[in-house]
Order: C-alpha cells, then structure tokens, then sequence
C-alpha cells in the first residue's frame, strides 16, 4: 500500500532486537506507513532476522558501514513518501504514533518536524521514566517533512555519531521544531547502547 510517511530504521549489529522494532513500526493502527530498514553492513545474524519481514519492508543493505547519517540518508533518499521518522533498531513505537504525528504536520504546516516525547525502557521492556523531548531531545521519534530535511542538506555523513545534534546546530531558526507531549516512542537502555560508547561522549559536534 502507498504511503505518505515511511519509518526509517537504521540497523547495525542490533540482531538481537530488530525484529521487535520492525514489528512495532508494521503494527501502526489507523495510518500504516512504509518501513525501510537500511542494514549498515551488520556483522552479527541481523540479516536472518530481518529477512522474514521482507515481504512488508524495504530492505536495504549497505556494502560497507557508513555510519548512522549516512545510513539515515539512504533510508530517507529511498522513501517515497511526504514524512519520514527515524526508529533506532534496538528501540520501538507504540501503535498509534504514526497516525498523531501525521496528523500533526497535516494541521499545522508551519512545522519543520514534530517529536513525542518517549519512555526509557530497559532490556525487558519495562518501564524506568517517561521523558520530555523538549527538555532532553533524540535523534528518533520525530517526523519531518522529507522535501525541506533534504532540500536543508539531510544529515551530514560525516557525523558518525551525534547527528541529530549536528543538524539542530547548522539549521538554527529554521529547524522549526514543534512537540507532541506524548510518549509514543521506546528508548531502550543496555550494555550496546550507542550513546554510552566513549566514542560518542568524545564526538564532537
């Protein structure tokens, strides 16, 4: 079915928790986007876990790892639709989250992008705190208008880590970002998280 919103689901060596993501972004009710998972040269059995969802997805792998912008890129460059939503591979949505945000820039056309606010989940599942994108921002669970994120230069590929970080900065005033105070989104937390890397805390933005 076409769609104007695709999810994009940027995956490396999270084979352990992709398919749980993939089936929470094909679960929408009320509104059902196109999925694109963009494997970024995974090294771990993520390509046999992803493969039963083939059927519903657009399944892309990259041949060598370029990190996660770039990755996002890929994703975003091959959706066809108005909006696209970045899901981490090791985190998930609840069901309604596609239609409310949807709905949202539908309704106010001023808005750049629009993010829910998200619960932090540990390796279980299971609740540890609702939190508030306006005050502590992620990368995902915000819906953007594809043409202007491209038409402003997308991610920078350079970024292998702090992306999002990087695009707020060099758009300034015109990253009109608006928010939904509902926690539609998952924030897994684990050993493997990407923001715990030292990596990550030394990337400089």
């Amino acid at each position: 079915m076409s769609s104007d919103v695709s999810i994009i689901i940027t995956n490396y060596n999270y084979g352990k928790y992709v398919a749980r993501c993939i089936r929470s972004c094909l679960n929408q009710k009320n509104y059902q986007p196109n999925v694109i998972v963009v494997d970024d040269c995974s090294t771990d059995d993520s390509v046999e876990k992803i493969a039963p969802f083939s059927k519903d997805i657009i399944f892309i792998r990259n041949e060598k790892n370029v990190g996660i912008a770039e990755a996002s890129n890929v994703g975003i460059r091959n959706a066809n639709g108005q909006f696209v939503v970045r899901v981490d591979a090791d985190d998930f949505i609840n069901e309604d989250m596609v239609f409310f945000l949807r709905t949202y820039l539908l309704s106010n056309l001023e808005a750049f992008c629009v993010s829910s606010d998200y619960v932090l989940v540990d390796e279980y599942e299971n609740k540890i705190e609702r939190k508030y994108s306006e005050k502590d921002p992620i990368a995902c669970g915000i819906l953007y208008r594809k043409d202007l994120l491209l038409e402003m230069g997308g991610y920078n590929p350079d970024m292998r880590h702090r992306e999002e970080e990087e695009l707020r900065k060099r758009l300034g005033d015109k990253y009109r970002i608006h928010h939904l105070r509902i926690p539609f989104y998952r924030y897994r937390m684990h050993s493997s998280n990407k923001t715990k890397s030292p990596e990550y805390k030394d990337w400089k933005v």
